[in-house]
């Protein structure tokens, strides 16, 4: 049985939360996940879930088999941290395959069973621990070791990042994705490219610390696995589960923030009014709705809001809601086995759009375009998605981040490109140290 303390972290939060994010780096297995979206009013406050969610040390790792998971997960009563990394469509897709190296090595899938679990709601802190393998005591050991972690604002090293397509490659595959498109093998692509720089000793904690002052996003994470990292900061969620309600929340649509305030209607209304965005938009809410209608009670599928946009930290976002009530026969996770990997990352037709991303693109995804949240008692759930991400290797060294964009019919090339380095900014600003951005306007 998971027990659950009160406690006062004895200095204001942020700082309290900075020595959670260098704790990562003490366990095998830890995860951080935190809410910074600055802008929460109306419609998307609804769909606020809780400021921090912590957890550290695995009492038990799920992470060979999904049938294992869900049975395991069902009978264990407990809360579980995990992810779904991209390539675990190989497992759900026969027709499907991956040749491309991960040089990160995140597995397929995995999931722990948190010793301590840490989080926060309404500036209310707990801290949770199973009473048959710790006690009170134990706990409070925990805290107190927590209080003394060492902290700093040490600048980050400047790291350069090499892509590995140029843009002259870039707009030759796009061209060929094109053709794909014109002769109906597909209706859109999502197409990434990756960049990448070595450096050991980067300090993952210290970089998510940076990265959400200046990308305060609503599905933020931190994670490490084993040896493998991830610093995000998520707009975007991919699935979350309540009871029998389904709601998944497809990202399509970019456009760069005004520099000054008064043109921000025009950018909304612009983005708004795109046909081009639109349709991307509505193809991908099109293909979500039909990958829940899978697991739905008949009739229940419902597009809450199409084509909102949203402002977020430097962009605004074209995002869609749908909604679903499950059938009483689905198991808890099917909901992801018939909707993973996310439309909005992958393409329609999604079977022939992930294996022309196969073919196209020169490196694995990793954990990037998966999905990483957590798992309650009840089996509700929520993931993200991963974007805006950084990975690294803390063995090799090898850091890379991944962006992408929609590739249509209507699209033109350069300014995909163009969108794929506005989506980096703010993770290649971090190790720039001529870049400076306001948190919530830039």
């Amino acid at each position: 049985m998971r027990k659950w303390i009160s406690f006062f972290p004895g200095e204001y939060s942020r700082r309290f939360e900075q020595r959670l994010y260098r704790m990562v780096n003490e366990y095998k297995h830890a995860a951080v996940l935190t809410d910074k979206y600055p802008y929460y009013n109306g419609q998307a406050h609804q769909y606020h879930e809780f400021e921090f969610l912590a957890g550290f040390d695995a009492l038990t790792v799920f992470d060979e088999d999904l049938i294992n998971l869900s049975g395991a997960a069902a009978s264990l009563n407990d809360w579980l941290l995990g992810y779904f990394s991209y390539d675990l469509k190989n497992e759900l897709e026969p027709e499907l395959s991956s040749v491309n190296i991960d040089p990160i090595g995140f597995r397929h899938f995995s999931f722990f069973q948190p010793r301590f679990l840490v989080r926060k709601s309404n500036e209310n802190w707990q801290l949770g621990f199973q009473t048959d393998r710790d006690d009170l005591q134990a706990a409070e050991r925990f805290l107190n070791l927590l209080r003394q972690v060492e902290i700093s604002e040490a600048e980050l090293p400047e790291i350069h990042f090499q892509s590995n397509v140029s843009k002259e490659e870039y707009l030759q595959i796009v061209g060929k994705l094109k053709q794909h498109i014109h002769k109906g093998d597909i209706y859109e692509i999502n197409y990434c490219i990756d960049f990448f720089a070595e450096k050991k000793g980067l300090d993952p904690g210290m970089v998510f610390s940076q990265l959400i002052q200046i990308a305060p996003m609503p599905f933020a994470v931190l994670m490490r696995n084993d040896n493998s990292f991830l610093m995000g900061a998520s707009p975007e969620r991919y699935l979350r589960k309540r009871g029998a309600r389904l709601i998944s929340q497809p990202m399509k649509g970019t456009a760069r923030k005004s520099s000054e305030n008064q043109d921000d209607y025009r950018v909304m209304k612009n983005l708004a009014d795109s046909d081009k965005e639109r349709a991307e938009n509505i193809m991908i809410a099109d293909l979500v709705r039909n990958d829940l209608s899978r697991v739905a009670a008949r009739g229940t599928v419902k597009v809450e809001e199409l084509c909102s946009v949203l402002p977020f930290p430097g962009v605004y976002q074209m995002i869609s809601t749908i909604s679903a009530q499950m059938h009483a026969d689905v198991n808890w996770l099917d909901p992801v086995r018939c909707s993973f990997p996310m439309g909005s990352m992958t393409g329609a037709p999604k079977i022939s759009a992930m294996q022309l991303i196969d073919r196209y693109e020169k490196t694995s995804r990793s954990l990037y375009s998966g999905a990483v949240g957590y798992v309650t008692p009840e089996l509700d759930y929520d993931f993200n998605v991963v974007i805006r991400s950084l990975l690294y290797n803390c063995n090799s060294g090898h850091l890379s981040y991944t962006v992408g964009s929609a590739i249509t019919g209507m699209c033109d090339a350069r300014e995909e490109y163009d969108e794929c380095l506005l989506k980096a900014e703010r993770l290649r600003a971090l190790f720039n140290k001529n870049k400076v951005y306001d948190s919530c306007r830039g």
